[in-house]
C-alpha cells in the first residue's frame, strides 16, 4: 500500500519560503550542534582499515543496543538525532534477539575482502583448451543447474527478510545484503559453468524445487535462518568442498573452492544467529527443534533428487562405467554421511541440544546404505 505525506511539498508555502531564504543565504543551522555524540575514529588495524568494529562506539556502537527498539522505526541511522514526525516503516523484527548474532561485523567485513568476480577470477580459457569428457562435462553442467536453483534460494532467503529488520541493526543489515551479492555472484558463476563447458543448462529438479520452496516459505525469521543458513547452507557447504576435492581441472577446482568460503559465511551467520537467539530466548529451543522435525526432509529432498545424487556420483567416481560409479556411490555415502553429522553437530553447538539423537537424518541414511 503506497503511502502518502500528510502535505504535498509543491503545495507547502512555509518549506517553499523557508528554502528561497536558505538559498539567498539565511541558514537556520539547526543541524549544526545537533544532541549526539562526537567522536573521532582511527583504523585499530591500517592494514584492514577503518571496519564496522572500530566504529563499535558510544551511542554509535551495536553493543549499545537495547534488545526491544522502541524509540526508532525510521530509515534514520543509528545514533543520529530523532525530532519531528519521521516515518514509520513499519518494521516487524525489532528485537536483537530475532536476528543478531555476535559474527555480523566480521562477516560483513571478510565478504567485502574476499570479494572476487566471475567474469576474471576463473580460468575460463583453461575450460576450452583442456575440456573434460564428454560424460564428467555433461554432470557438472547438471551440478550447476542444480546448485544455480540453491542459490536462488539462499539469495531469497535473506532478501525476504531484510527490510522487516529494524534500521538500528545496520550491521546486521549490512551483512544479508552481502549473502545477497554472494548468491547473485553464484548464480552467475555457475550458469556461466555450464555455458563454457559446451553443454549449457540441463534439467531443473521438481523434488528440490519443492524443497526449497518450504524452507523459503518459513513464517518466522527463526525459522527461516536455521532453515536457509544453517540446513540449506550446510548442505551447499559440504557440496561446494567436496566438489572442489574431486574437481577435474584447476578452473572448476578454484570455482568451487571460493564458492565454499562464501557459503561458510552464510553458516557461520546462521548457527551464530541461532545461538543468539537461544541464548536469550530459551524457551525458543522446542519451537525450533519442532521446526526442523518437519523440515529436515528438505534436505533429503535435495541431496536425493536424481538431477543432484546422480551428477555428484559420476563426478565422483571420475565417470560413467560400472567401476567409476561403484567409486563414486561410496564416496557420495561419505559425503552424506558427513554432511548429517556436521549440521546435527552445527545445531547442538548452538543450543539445540538433543538434535543429533533426534533428527532422523542418520537413520534415514543407514537404512539407505543397507545397514
Amino acid at each position: 500500500m503506497a503511502f502518502y505525506m500528510e502535505k504535498d511539498f509543491f503545495e507547502d508555502v512555509e518549506l517553499f519560503n523557508l528554502t528561497q531564504r536558505v538559498m539567498q543565504g539565511d541558514l537556520t543551522l539547526r543541524w549544526f550542534d545537533p544532541k549526539t555524540e562526537r567522536v573521532c575514529l582511527t583504523p585499530k588495524d591500517p592494514a584492514r582499515g577503518l571496519t564496522y568494529e572500530d566504529c563499535n562506539v558510544g551511542s554509535y556502537g551495536y553493543d549499545r543496543l537495547p534488545e526491544l527498539i522502541r524509540n526508532n522505526y525510521s530509515m534514520a541511522p543509528r545514533g543520529s538525532e530523532l525530532w519531528g514526525k519521521l516515518p514509520d516503516l513499519g518494521y516487524t523484527l525489532n528485537r536483537k534477539s530475532e536476528v543478531w548474532s555476535d559474527n555480523v561485523s566480521v562477516l560483513y567485513e571478510e565478504a567485502k575482502t574476499r570479494r572476487w568476480a566471475p567474469a576474471v577470477d576463473i580460468g575460463w580459457e583453461a575450460l576450452a583448451q583442456a575440456p573434460l569428457p564428454v560424460p564428467l562435462e555433461i554432470a557438472m553442467a547438471q551440478m550447476c543447474t542444480f546448485l544455480q536453483e540453491c542459490a536462488t534460494v539462499a539469495m531469497g532467503g535473506a532478501s525476504r527478510w531484510i527490510y522487516s529488520i529494524n534500521q538500528e541493526f545496520l550491521e546486521l543489515k549490512s551483512y544479508l545484503c552481502a549473502q545477497i551479492f554472494d548468491q547473485g555472484r553464484h548464480l552467475e558463476a555457475l550458469r556461466k559453468r555450464a555455458l563454457a563447458g559446451g553443454q549449457g543448462l540441463k534439467r531443473a529438479s521438481v523434488a528440490a524445487e519443492q524443497a526449497l520452496k518450504e524452507l523459503l516459505s518459513a513464517e518466522s525469521y527463526s525459522e527461516a535462518s536455521v532453515g536457509v543458513n544453517v540446513l540449506l547452507g550446510s548442505v551447499l557447504l559440504s557440496l561446494h568442498r567436496h566438489l572442489a576435492a574431486v574437481a577435474s581441472s584447476p578452473a572448476d577446482r578454484r570455482l568451487f573452492s571460493l564458492m565454499m568460503q562464501d557459503t561458510a559465511r552464510m553458516v557461520a551467520y546462521g548457527s551464530g544467529q541461532l545461538r543468539y537467539h537461544l541464548t536469550h530466548q530459551p524457551h525458543q529451543t522446542e519451537f525450533l527443534h519442532d521446526y526442523l522435525d518437519n523440515a529436515e526432509h528438505c534436505l533429503l529432498g535435495l541431496i536425493g533428487n536424481q538431477e543432484c545424487l546422480e551428477p555428484l556420483i559420476v563426478l565422483s567416481g571420475g565417470g560413467t562405467e560400472p567401476e567409476q560409479l561403484r567409486r563414486g556411490g561410496h564416496a557420495v555415502q561419505r559425503l552424506l554421511t558427513q554432511l548429517v553429522a556436521e549440521y546435527s553437530e552445527r545445531c547442538e553447538r548452538a543450543g539445540l541440544h538433543g538434535r543429533s539423537t533426534r533428527s532422523r537424518l542418520a537413520t534415514f541414511l543407514r537404512q539407505l546404505a543397507g545397514e
